[in-house]
């Protein structure tokens, strides 16, 4: 059952936040409100984990979720003294001050947190819109290419130094970031979901040799993702952020800076579950945003290219042995090509991403439009590991 948020924040330091309480959507995974101070005017976002996603009832999540959270903004933000006799946030804490990110991305302020319950309070970024908004929104607001080219490349650098930093400290950052709830949902929610789906999709004739490969990739990434303390080799594994989408982005236009949300799933693992899960948002939404685009005839959109060579060009000049170790190491391109393949089909099996309006439904399976018909042939070459992948583009 979904609390009242001032039952939350009662015996809180944010207890005179009461004047006005909005509930927010946009996310699948808790329940958030913007709490305004009766006083002040100002406002904090209250964010609570239930037993189960917030958006898919059905769904168990543990809510350990909420401590990854905590931890991820300890991370990268200062903690309000009254967390600073915790342990494990303390810690954290001073890990990340060997942290050195871009000066344009900025996390909000973890400003209360209470385990037991669990729920946190977060500095308020405003009322931004997620990348996906933004990209396509109606209003005469929407983006333009340059500043979606600019967000990305500002992306690009930031992840490649939280690569960086989470290959350069691995074994300090492992018993934090270990991230098993997480996986465990993914696992459900994402493989899973794919193979039951694609295997109806009758215009594919090897709809279950793809579903076979992703079944493979899926027992693969659960054994490397146990990430040995050793270093180096064919998969070596670093710190993600673990749910980098259109959703967790908001751009902020006239300060110029990338604003990054929900750390959630921020994990130890390989890190295609960075780049290629990006990748994969920004690649349908570009879709979405020009009615005539087809990706089977244009396969490398400037943003897309950008976002990955400023990522690989970060990573080898400030990281080297990560760059030889995360990118160039015989694996990477092909972990990307099939998660980044096998995600936008599975999206596109359930309904998402299209533009014509006829696939919306997830209850005609399967679905059958002409957004399926331009995506599913394309995501398809990705998940067989075709030679003309735009992730090779890392090796340049």
């Amino acid at each position: 059952m979904e609390p009242s948020p001032l039952d939350l924040i009662k015996g809180t330091p944010f207890s005179d936040y009461t004047s006005t309480i909005t509930k927010l959507t946009g996310g699948y995974i808790n329940h958030v409100w913007r709490l305004t101070n009766n006083k002040n005017g100002k406002s904090v976002i209250v964010k609570y984990a239930g037993k189960t996603m917030a958006a898919l009832p059905e769904a168990e999540f543990s809510v350990e979720r909420m401590e990854f959270e905590a931890k991820g903004l300890a991370l990268f933000g200062a903690l309000p003294d009254t967390l600073k006799n915790d342990p494990i946030l303390r810690a954290v804490n001073e890990l990340g001050k060997k942290f050195a990110g871009a000066s344009d991305v900025h996390l909000p302020r973890l400003l209360y947190y209470d385990r037991s319950i669990p729920f946190v309070v977060i500095e308020d970024l405003g009322d931004l819109k997620s990348y996906e908004d933004w990209c396509i929104g109606k209003d005469v607001h929407k983006a333009e290419q340059a500043d979606i080219e600019f967000a990305c490349k500002i992306i690009g650098q930031w992840i490649a130094c939280l690569h960086g930093f989470g290959y350069e400290n691995f074994s300090a950052l492992k018993p934090y970031f270990t991230n098993t709830p997480a996986r465990d949902a993914l696992g459900d929610v994402f493989y899973n979901s794919f193979c039951s789906r694609i295997v109806e999709h009758t215009a594919f004739a090897d709809r279950r040799e793809l579903a076979d490969i992703v079944r493979e990739f899926k027992a693969e990434i659960t054994t490397l993702a146990d990430c040995s303390e050793q270093k180096g080799g064919s998969n070596p594994c670093t710190l993600l952020f673990g749910d980098l989408w259109s959703g967790s982005v908001l751009f902020d236009k006239h300060k110029r800076i990338v604003n990054l949300i929900d750390l959630e799933f921020a994990d130890i693992g390989l890190n295609f579950g960075d780049v290629a899960h990006f990748v994969a948002h920004l690649w349908p939404v570009h879709f979405l945003r020009h009615p005539s685009y087809n990706p089977n005839t244009d396969p490398y959109p400037s943003h897309v290219v950008l976002f990955l060579k400023t990522y690989a060009q970060t990573l080898k000049a400030e990281y080297p042995s990560a760059y030889s170790a995360l990118i160039d190491n015989g694996n990477t391109v092909r972990q990307m090509n099939v998660f980044f393949g096998a995600e936008v089909a599975r999206d596109v099996l359930t309904g998402y991403w299209c533009r014509c309006g006829k696939g919306k439904t997830e209850k005609d399976m399967p679905i059958k439009c002409i957004c399926a018909d331009t995506l599913l042939p394309f995501t398809r070459r990705y998940i067989r590991n075709g030679q003309d992948s735009v992730f090779s583009i890392l090796l340049d």
